[in-house]
């Protein structure tokens, strides 16, 4: 059976037992069609999912009792956070989707130069976080921070391992992973590229700058591609 993903807030569940809220009582009552035992899982956004059984649909509200709890369900041993440019219409919604997917942490969205688009909407970008961790099963809905510009996140930047995706990369990936480093910024261009002042900026935090192919991608291309990139080479470190 197809497993369901539901968010759950911390302050709906007492002594194992759970209430939905309405609108994911909704979900689970018309688009579902979900009847009473049916077994769900809960996210609370923060890390933690439960494993849980339906046992009252009263009127418009489902409610429950939870079986087991699980840590860092459908998560990474590694914080991977996205910094990329802002792009405009849908697509930047679109990488907002496949990141969570893709199990990043956090997305710091980025003004460059060369960027078209210079606000993000934050409530929507956080609907779409919380679709997407429900449809691919994450208990960590990740941190969608407010636009900045490079300069600003470069001086706050100083801890994690910085890669940067670039067509003119000469790092090869797996050179610059490694079990020790558990955090990476992965650094996603604009439409349009980096400008050479940018790319010169950037060379504060040292990245490791990756490319990823011969040919010129789009910003949610280059995002997805890399982000995947890193995913599976992790993995393959952890053995």
């Amino acid at each position: 059976m197809e497993e369901r993903y539901f968010k759950i807030n911390s302050n709906s569940i007492s002594q194992n037992k759970f209430s939905l809220s309405k609108s994911e009582s909704s979900h689970f009552i018309n688009s579902l069609r979900g009847k009473l035992n049916d077994k769900v899982w809960l996210l609370d956004g923060e890390g933690c999912a439960y494993k849980s059984i339906i046992t009252s649909i009263n009127k418009n509200l489902v409610s429950g009792v939870i079986k087991k709890r699980v840590l860092n369900y459908g998560e990474s041993s590694y914080n991977i956070h996205l910094v990329v440019g802002l792009i405009k219409g849908s697509r930047m919604d679109f990488i907002i989707e496949k990141a969570t997917e893709l199990g990043v942490k956090s997305i710091q969205p980025i003004i460059f130069e060369r960027c078209i688009k210079k606000k993000l909407n934050i409530d929507r970008s956080q609907r779409i976080v919380e679709s997407a961790a429900k449809q691919s099963g994450r208990s960590y809905f990740p941190e969608i921070f407010p636009v900045s510009s490079l300069d600003a996140w470069i001086s706050e930047n100083h801890s994690n391992t910085n890669i940067l995706y670039h067509m003119n990369g000469l790092n090869y990936l797996k050179n610059s992973l490694n079990k020790e480093n558990y955090s990476y910024n992965i650094i996603i261009g604009p439409e349009g590229d980096f400008s050479e002042v940018e790319l010169k900026k950037l060379e504060a935090i040292k990245p490791a700058t990756v490319s990823l192919g011969s040919r010129r991608l789009r910003s949610e291309t280059s995002a997805i591609v890399g982000l995947a990139n890193i995913n599976q080479m992790l993995k393959y470190i952890d053995g």
